[in-house]
């Protein structure tokens, strides 16, 4: 019994120390956004358009606490602007904004233009002040070769301020190029369940519009934990060969059902075979990838995947990509890169708690 207790204590203690860093997701900067922002206590949402004049602002450096740059004990509200010039975009990719750890609740916008959230504003204030933000930024929200402006609201209630510490800057997941056909935007989402929604024809035009992949927490959802639905119509380019294809769809948190043009393809406890998954718990850092059934695309009408989610706790949805196609090269390359017959975690679990 002494034993077993000790194992616990060490194997806790490596999760402590270690993190999930076996399945971390790899990024690329595209842009660094360190250094000085325009800055602001107080609240108007006209400081989120893209045209307003913040010349008198002050200027703070970013990432850093306010209270050590002349806002020393200033807790409420503030806001934070930053204009950018977007080069050349890179295609087949998710862009992210990383923005570090924000004590303690944000709202981000992009040229005006609501991107996403992470804790509330009061009367129902909700701090998120130990979580990383990272949020997709969809197609549309950037254009190539033209400024843009980042505008950040922020609520902190005592303590540290602001957009503290992390790597801030504009990222893609370099594993979007093991995708063939990038399938990250035009998305909808609807809380509940039915397996209706899983009808090619099914009816989703009142559905919300969603990133992904995102936590759904970002995107007006907190708190919510249960069953949900994404969906996706997409047509496939001309000439696309759609032979020996699998579905990419990142990390789903927690249980996932996924159906192409009404039909079953797989849901995580299929992956057991590939070393991916293996015990229950583990299900939201297993990376979903599914072989595509021979002729179930369609070359010459729309395409539907609908993917039906069960959350348990804290994030959920598909929070992580890549999402989309890929070939049977890209996709072994991406297996062997992530995949193996036992990861660290499992070699830790069944040392400490198998034996």
């Amino acid at each position: 019994m002494k034993t077993l207790s000790l194992k616990r204590s060490i194997f806790f203690m490596l999760v402590l120390l270690i993190g999930l860093s076996s399945h971390a997701e790899e990024l690329r900067r595209l842009t660094s956004l360190s250094g000085f922002w325009k800055f602001s206590i107080g609240d108007d949402i006209r400081w989120a358009g893209i045209s307003y004049d913040d010349s008198k602002w002050d200027q703070v450096n970013v990432p850093g606490q306010w209270e050590n740059q002349g806002y020393n004990d200033y807790n409420g509200y503030a806001w934070y602007r930053k204009k950018i010039h977007v080069g050349e975009l890179p295609s087949n990719y998710t862009i992210y904004l990383m923005l570090g750890r924000i004590d303690d609740a944000d709202e981000v916008y992009v040229n005006g233009k609501l991107l996403a959230k992470s804790g509330k504003f009061p009367p129902n204030f909700k701090t998120a002040y130990d979580k990383t933000r990272k949020y997709a930024i969809p197609a549309g929200y950037l254009k190539a070769n033209q400024d843009a402006v980042i505008a950040i609201r922020v609520y902190d209630t005592f303590l540290d301020g602001g957009i503290l510490d992390g790597k801030i800057g504009m990222y893609v997941d370099i594993d979007n190029d093991f995708l063939d056909l990038n399938l990250s935007h035009g998305w909808k989402f609807h809380t509940g369940d039915s397996k209706d929604w899983r009808a090619p024809d099914f009816k989703d035009e009142a559905w919300k519009p969603i990133n992904v992949p995102s936590d759904w927490e970002n995107e007006g959802y907190d708190d919510y934990n249960g069953y949900a639905w994404y969906r996706l119509k997409f047509n496939l380019p001309k000439n696309f060969n759609t032979n020996d294809l699998f579905l990419s769809l990142g990390k789903i948190d927690d249980i996932d059902e996924v159906y192409l043009n009404g039909r079953f393809i797989g849901s995580v406890y299929d992956l057991k075979r590939d070393g991916e998954f293996k015990r229950a718990g583990w299900e939201y850092n297993a990376r979903r990838v599914y072989k595509i059934p021979e002729g179930l695309l369609k070359t010459d009408a729309a395409n539907t995947i609908a993917i039906r989610v069960y959350d348990t706790q804290l994030r959920g949805g598909i929070y992580e990509g890549p999402i989309g196609l890929m070939k049977s090269d890209n996709c072994r390359r991406y297996k062997n890169k992530h995949y193996s017959n036992q990861s660290f975690w499992d070699y830790v679990y069944d040392s400490f708690f198998e034996n």
